[in-house]
């Protein structure tokens, strides 16, 4: 086997499609720091920084006889791109739902009994306009996803996904000392 240290990414991915590791051990060994600085550059987690990276070369072993690559660094940045786009996408989706159900929660650990968390929750959505307080109520009295409140209501996802929302940023106006209370 020969060292490819001095190839070009056009021979390394000719040698890649021929399945020689050597070629893909060189790719990796030419673009992997630098793939991982520039994921590190938006994601300060150094282990998921690690698994995009894994994730990405892995893609290019997988896809060696598939993908017909001519720019080797501008496909592997892609790829590195779409993994951070992706891991920042469901970090934001993970983070709503934290802070939707939050004030659930906390609620929840500031009432005594049931019928104090009724009352704290009927208070705050009757200031809510109506279609907003439809909405949660058919979270919490259906357990309906935003995809099935969506159907109901003949709206968008992205719709029930705005109101719920509006219902968060609501009780966090309106009850700021629950929210401050729990970290």
């Amino acid at each position: 086997m020969s060292s490819y240290a001095t190839h070009t990414d056009e021979a390394l991915m000719d040698a890649l499609h021929k399945d020689d590791s050597s070629a893909f051990e060189e790719i990796y060994n030419r673009y992997a720091a630098e793939l991982y600085r520039h994921a590190r550059r938006v994601v300060h987690n150094t282990e998921d920084c690690e698994e995009m990276l894994q994730d990405a070369f892995e893609s290019l072993w997988r896809k060696r006889h598939t993908t017909h690559i001519t720019a080797l660094r501008a496909y592997l940045y892609k790829v590195i791109a779409f993994k951070v786009t992706d891991y920042l996408r469901k970090k934001s989706i993970h983070q709503r739902f934290v802070d939707h159900f939050r004030i659930f929660e906390t609620v929840y650990d500031r009432a005594d009994n049931r019928e104090e968390v009724e009352k704290i929750f009927e208070a705050g959505l009757r200031q809510l306009p109506d279609r907003l307080q439809q909405v949660l109520r058919l979270r919490l009295s259906e357990n309906l996803s935003n995809d099935e409140i969506a159907l109901r209501l003949k709206v968008t996802t992205r719709t029930i996904e705005t109101y719920m929302h509006q219902v968060y940023q609501h009780f966090r106006q309106t009850y700021p000392h629950m929210m401050k209370a729990k970290s």
